[in-house]
């Protein structure tokens, strides 16, 4: 006789069958992919405003970018201005100590060179001086903008930028990178002129690049300062210019430097990668993205206006250092501004301003502040959930730590296993809106200590810890989320 299985039974079935569609299975290798160098952003422009908010201010914002129990950033990128010549918007507009040729006020821009400080000070391994614009006098234009770099000037460039550094560092303040041009298919014309910028040619950028190395050698600062460049704006861009520039000083440059504002695809990613090796073999790295709004599985990015605060927008962005990190194999992520008045209204107006989206502002921050705050009085931090997603990347990937790779049919790029001497940092993110349980299998007995995860209701919030023994773990994970599980490499 045929037994018709019960309604529960049915059901019981149906759940646990759901359960086991919604965990998955990798391995982590023993091998290690790549040794990162930093995680960070820029500090452009938001120093000229938050200069004049109260110290107690200050100090707290750099806690929240620099310390352990904020971003834990191991990379900052100093803005030495051009002077602003031409430039309309005095917060984009910094002074640069450019006098004369040998001649220096290295009192001018108070405000970038106070957190350039703060970082020194905090022990930021990777201090980067970045430049949009030569001092105007150097420039085609006499601007800080429109303009374009001058063939043959690259010696006088070169001795102002190492002046610049070598004061720093007798200062206390450890410069390790030149970075001669940012973005240098861009002059950001016409003038009056919405920011900073000097079109380099590819043509000439070997100049540049050659000129600022003949100078720090000229110093014994080779091994001291590196030189990154070039900076261009889109992988697609960068790559058809590269021939008329790299071959010529690919062994001058510590690293080939991108922005990834055509916000590629995976495979555009890991093309760009190839083609790279054609010309050089200087690793890359990331160092400048913003301004997109999208899902958390990178559906709907590009360059675009808008402020998101929420989980969606901080998972597409952190999708974006994945990326970096683990389709690309690059060994070092830099945000753009981290600090931005792109909020779109005025929060003591509108209660829920700060935590709901609007058309008006930008996705080009972490932390932000009032654009009115010089004449309202309002000094307040507003920190979204992108502060606390990149807080997973800079507090676990760590200059010197080292990417193993995982497989598996169920391997994912959004699982990124990161170790250093003595644990594994598993950063994970569920974009999907599904709670799901990777099952984990590391190279070595491990030791499950403690996780953190960052969801709509958390901000890095303390989870228990994953669950199983020797070398075989289960993690969950929540919907929409971002994970950290930490293991000890040791038993337990």
């Amino acid at each position: 006789m045929l037994r018709i299985p019960s309604r529960s039974l049915v059901l019981v079935a149906a759940f646990n069958l759901h359960l086991l569609s919604n965990v998955r299975s990798a391995t982590v290798s023993s091998s290690v992919a790549q040794t990162f160098e930093g995680i960070g952003g820029s500090g452009a422009w938001w120093p000229h405003d938050l200069f004049n908010f109260p110290d107690s201010v200050r100090q707290n914002l750099s806690s929240l970018l620099f310390s352990e129990s904020g971003l834990g950033l191991s990379s900052y990128r100093y803005n030495l201005g051009g002077g602003g010549a031409n430039v309309s918007n005095p917060v984009r507009a910094p002074e640069t100590p450019y006098v004369s040729p040998g001649v220096y006020n290295f009192s001018a821009d108070p405000q970038g060179t106070f957190f350039l400080q703060q970082a020194s000070d905090f022990g930021v391994p990777i201090l980067t001086m970045f430049i949009n614009s030569a001092p105007a006098p150097l420039t085609s234009n006499g601007a800080s903008c429109a303009g374009s770099f001058v063939s043959g000037s690259g010696p006088a460039f070169a001795t102002y930028m190492v002046d610049i550094a070598e004061h720093w560092r007798e200062a206390g303040i450890n410069i390790s990178f030149i970075s001669p041009m940012n973005e240098p298919d861009n002059g950001f014309g016409p003038i009056p002129c919405g920011q900073e910028g000097m079109v380099v040619l590819p043509t000439q950028r070997a100049e540049v690049v050659s000129s600022l190395w003949d100078e720090l050698n000229s110093r014994g600062l080779t091994d001291s300062i590196g030189i990154l460049a070039d900076e261009t704006s889109w992988l697609i861009e960068a790559v058809p210019e590269y021939p008329f520039w790299l071959p010529q000083v690919s062994d001058k440059i510590a690293h080939v430097v991108h922005h990834t504002y055509d916000f590629p695809s995976d495979l555009g990613y890991a093309a760009f990668i190839l083609q790279l090796k054609l010309y050089t073999e200087t690793p890359s790295w990331m160092t400048e993205i913003c301004c997109s709004l999208g899902s958390p599985d990178g559906t709907g990015r590009g360059f675009s206006g808008g402020y998101d605060p929420t989980i969606n927008n901080a998972l597409m962005f952190s999708g974006m250092v994945f990326q970096s990190l683990v389709i690309g194999g690059e060994s070092h992520y830099d945000f753009w501004t981290l600090v931005s008045n792109g909020i779109g209204c005025s929060p003591l107006n509108n209660a829920t301003c700060v935590s709901t989206p609007n058309a008006n502002g930008f996705t080009d921050g972490m932390i932000y502040y009032d654009s009115d705050y010089a004449t309202n009085g309002n000094f307040e931090l507003y920190i979204v959930k992108h502060f606390w997603t990149y807080k997973h990347f800079g507090n676990f990937v760590k200059p010197g730590s080292q990417r193993h790779p995982v497989s598996g049919s169920d391997a994912s790029e959004y699982t990124l296993v990161v170790s250093n001497s003595t644990s594994y940092n598993v950063i994970i993110m569920n974009p999907d809106t599904t709670d799901t349980t990777l099952s984990l299998t590391f190279p070595e007995t491990v030791c499950a200590t403690t996780a953190f995860r960052t969801s709509a209701e958390e901000d890095f919030a303390t989870i228990e810890a994953a669950t199983g023994g020797g070398s075989s773990w289960s993690l969950p994970l929540s919907a929409t989320s971002l994970t950290t599980y930490i293991f000890d490499r040791s038993s337990c």
